[in-house]
């Protein structure tokens, strides 16, 4: 009787510390409603995601609003400097996705064609200038690369698109940091044409929007892969934009590795 009772008190306890685990177990898994797939992708990646912002020299003489106003500044500019014609600093913003942790940085070969300067701003704020260390103009991809004072969080490749599933575009839209959107995807495949000519094919369509800085940002899927970089939009269009499929982008910075590992070897 006494043994019987002993494994019937253990009984009792196995059945409470059960009850008490499952209690536990639904507890911890009743989310906040607000704590969505994309709020879980926003906040796991947009560390990985940069600023690009950018300084290109212009000769004044070579543009139009010059006229004859300015040939006059020129003449006075030379005869009392006695220094080259005037320019003027013009500055550009963009965006940028962490590939590697020592500092590679893809964006858009527009963000960064024709500039005398590139500054990437991570996430915390530090901002480094970056090299233009490859870039692939048919496929209006750049390179960058920074050297971070600490490893950086490298985004990983998706395997595929589907169509009709949510992605989250993350980018610097109108230089306002990590603006956020969501839509989905809508078409793959697309071709971009401009003045007529095809510009771009092979393009993820999405509806999330892209406005002018969010170029070279980041197309997330919901698992937090890497599905595209955002390349454009269509101005006269309702949700029409358009991104570089990450397939594409991968290849194109397997190729730059190969090209620098054998610049390395040649350089040894």
């Amino acid at each position: 009787m006494l043994s019987w009772r002993k494994e019937g008190i253990d009984m009792k306890r196995i059945a409470v510390l059960a009850v008490f685990c499952v209690f536990m177990a639904s507890h911890c898994a009743a989310e906040s409603p607000r704590e969505t797939a994309v709020v879980k992708v926003v906040r796991e990646w947009a560390p990985s995601v940069v600023n690009i912002s950018t300084e290109r020299l212009v000769r004044l003489g070579s543009q139009r609003f010059w006229g004859a106003y300015g040939k006059q500044l020129d003449k006075a500019h030379q005869q009392h400097i006695a220094a080259a014609a005037p320019t003027m600093k013009l500055k550009g913003v963009g965006s940028g996705v962490v590939v590697s942790k020592e500092g590679l940085i893809i964006t858009n070969a527009h963000v960064v064609n024709m500039t005398s300067k590139v500054y990437v701003i991570l996430n915390d704020g530090t901002a480094y200038e970056a090299k233009v260390a490859g870039i692939s103009q048919p496929d209006d991809i750049a390179v960058l690369a920074i050297s971070p004072s600490k490893p950086l969080r490298a985004v990983r490749f998706a395997d595929n698109v589907i169509i009709g599933e949510t992605v989250v575009s993350i980018g610097n839209s109108l230089g306002l940091e990590n603006s956020v959107s969501a839509g989905i995807v809508s078409g793959t495949n697309r071709v971009f044409k401009s003045g007529g000519r095809v510009a771009y094919d092979g393009l993820i369509q999405v509806d999330a929007s892209i406005n002018q800085g969010s170029s070279g940002g980041a197309l997330f899927n919901l698992e937090g892969g890497l599905a595209g970089i955002n390349l454009a939009v269509i101005q006269s269009a309702q949700s029409i934009g358009f991104a570089i499929p990450a397939s594409k982008v991968k290849k194109i910075l397997e190729r730059y590795r190969e090209l620098a590992s054998r610049k390395e070897m040649a350089g040894t």
